[in-house]
């Protein structure tokens, strides 16, 4: 199994790839297959966002990254950062950054905002700012297993706010060269004067800011040019400067302004500075400002990703596992042994000693099915203490060179409830059906009589009627055995009785059978060699029975029946082909789930409750065998079965 084949390492673009290039068995990580789940967890996350992240796994704080955080390397530290120590990547900053990784290890998050680090990363050092986080990595024992970085370098931003802060210098020089520093700022600027905040100069970057035009703002006290941020404190921050002389520094203030005619919220940084004449004396106030809108909600993005992890990962019920097809052991999550009442370990073994002794044949049929479809489904139950507990199991197979199963992984989820109100309902059904059968019995019986006695009769409308009624009483005797055997066979009372039979013996008795019943249609058997199956007679004739009576009921009168027996790969497969209104693609996955009826125009006045395909389905399976339909709306349907084949002759 390669590196690609793993889901968790999907997409990430360029470094998604170079993740899937490298041979992490080499590293402290280990190969890809015994990664645990945290570690695979977060690397998912990380390769699905833009944002920058990476992982420092492990006590040598192996490092893996995305596309996001692949500019913050520079070139001097790309690629060759991938799969390395954190401590020998930067070394450089070691000394700052060292205590907070143990930290973390600890369990202690940590994070600032513009933070400087002097880093080595074109080839020169350089300062650089980053607004980050560093959080641990939970395995499923609650230990740290590593740490989750995230990052936003703010460089750009803080050399822009120095620039401001020298702006700010050059302002008390003169006004005039205030003026046309303002105009010509690369940030947006303006110049209120006096106590009523007159807006004396702006350039065209406030004015970008405010959504504004020149005309809409210039010589305008700032509540009446802007009579949106009325309301928003701005005033008393305005007036704290005017008053005091002291400089506001704000840093992703939320601003409510008015843009193309909406409100908009946006962050700012900006600075308010008190101009003051020769004597000292307050006289205006300088506005710079920096939106930084982006960049909070590229932040608040990145922590709401990490919140939506932790709080699925903690919230699920459903547990999961990895299946080691190759060293029989198996990795879980605390969910999963919670679920099968054990506690964690790799040994297969136990996980199989807590299912139940009767249920270990459907699980091992399961996993037959699933090494052939690549897919896991079974359910089955387990023991808890003195308790009996009902689990479902879905899993992926994964396959080695020459399509052999390696692994699986999957999930579990506890269905006792649901286990408990089918039974509930299947024993109600039984019971029903069975009481029913009693009655029903005396009816035929009365039926059957009468019958004897009207065929001396003179009253053919009598004589049609009771016929027609015998009809009725064989078609409500069909429904409620068909119920009763949902019933036996749910409750597992429905037994197999094997036995060696010839399979064109038994196509040919049970066409027979209907014929002498079926005069709208013609049935055309088409006879093979003799074909040996061990099977039970009477359940195998049923499906047989059901799936012709299916091709009676949904092609017109007239029409054709054709019946088939061949051998194909050892097998013995049955065909029933009619020339009926076929079934759309979007039902044929579904035609042999209990109680499933297509609904149609053409189908509405047919009676059926589901059962019969079904029952077929499940009749089929028990004897290790498969059922499928293929089918063309319009054209007709041609049902198939198959059987292991004992011998021909």
């Amino acid at each position: 199994m390669t590196n690609e084949d793993y889901h968790f390492l999907k997409n990430g673009g360029e470094m998604g790839e170079l993740i899937r290039s490298i041979d992490w068995s080499k590293t402290p990580i280990g190969p890809v297959d015994k990664w645990p789940q945290s570690l695979r967890i977060a690397t998912s996350i990380m390769l699905s966002t833009p944002f920058p992240m990476y992982i420092a796994w492990g006590d040598d704080y192996i490092q893996l990254y995305n596309n996001g955080y692949r500019p913050i390397l520079g070139s001097s530290k790309h690629p060759q950062a991938m799969g390395i120590s954190t401590r020998e990547t930067f070394s450089e900053i070691w000394n700052i950054i060292g205590s907070m990784f143990d930290g973390v290890m600890n369990g202690t998050a940590v994070g600032f905002p513009n933070f400087m680090l002097p880093l080595d990363r074109n080839g020169y050092i350089e300062e650089c700012f980053f607004d980050f986080s560093y959080s641990p990595i939970y395995n499923d024992d609650e230990t740290v297993g590593g740490v989750l970085v995230t990052v936003i370098e703010t460089t750009e931003n803080l050399k822009n706010t120095e620039k401001l802060k020298e702006s700010n210098a050059a302002l008390k020089s003169s006004e005039a060269n205030l003026r046309n520093l303002i105009s010509h700022a690369p940030v947006a600027m303006a110049l209120f004067r006096g106590p009523e905040y007159v807006i004396e100069i702006v350039n065209q970057k406030v004015l970008e800011l405010w959504g504004k035009t020149y005309e809409q703002v210039i010589n305008k006290p700032v509540f009446e040019g802007l009579p949106e941020v009325i309301g928003q404190g701005i005033d008393v921050l305005l007036e704290n400067v005017f008053s005091t002389g002291e400089r506001f520094i704000a840093n992703e203030l939320p601003v409510n302004l008015l843009r193309n005619g909406e409100l908009q919220l946006v962050y700012l940084n900006f600075v308010y500075e008190a101009l003051k004449d020769s004597d000292g004396k307050i006289y205006g106030i300088a506005a710079v400002a920096i939106e930084v809108t982006e960049q909070v909600a590229a932040r608040r993005k990145v922590e709401e990703v990490e919140e939506r992890a932790r709080l699925a990962i903690e919230a699920a019920k459903i547990g999961t596992f990895e299946y080691n097809l190759l060293d029989d052991t198996v990795v879980t999550s605390l969910r999963f042994d919670e679920i099968m009442g054990i506690d964690n370990t790799s040994d297969h073994n136990q996980y199989l000693a807590a299912i139940h002794p009767e249920d270990l044949l459907i699980r091992g049929k399961a996993f037959e099915k699933a090494y052939d479809t690549g897919r896991l489904f079974y359910e089955v139950r387990v023991k808890k203490g003195d308790e009996i507990r009902w689990v479902q199991a879905e899993g992926r197979v994964y396959y080695e060179n020459e399509n052999k199963p390696s692994r699986i992984l999957g999930t579990l989820l506890d269905i006792t409830e649901q286990k408990s109100d089918e039974m509930r309902k299947n024993d109600f059904i039984g019971m029903v059906s069975h009481e029913l059968k009693t009655p029903l019995t005396s009816l035929t019986a009365i039926i059957q009589l009468a019958n004897v006695k009207l065929k001396i009769s003179d009253d053919s409308f009598l004589s049609g009627a009771m016929e027609k009624a015998n009809t009725q009483v064989k078609k409500m005797t069909a429904m409620i055995n068909g119920f009763l055997n949902i019933s036996r066979l749910e409750s597992s009372k429905i037994q197999i009785d094997r036995q060696e039979i010839n399979l064109e013996d038994l196509l040919e008795e049970t066409i027979s059978e209907i014929e002498l019943t079926v005069t709208s249609h013609q049935i055309h058997f088409e006879r093979c060699k003799p074909i040996m199956v061990s099977a039970d007679h009477d359940k195998i004739s049923s499906v047989i029975s059901n799936l012709i009576s299916n091709a009676v009921k949904y092609s017109p009168k007239g029409k054709d029946i054709e019946v088939k027996c061949i051998v194909v790969d050892n097998n013995a497969q049955v065909s029933v082909r009619d020339e009926g209104m076929g079934i759309k693609a979007t039902h044929i996955d579904k035609l042999f789930e209990r109680y499933y009826r297509v609904e149609s125009d053409h189908t509405r006045n047919i009676s059926g409750f589901g059962i019969g395909l079904y029952l077929s389905a499940e009749i089929i399976q028990r004897h290790d065998g498969k059922i499928w339909v293929e089918s063309e709306t319009g054209i007709g349907s041609t049902f198939y079965f198959s059987l292991p084949l004992t011998h021909a002759s």
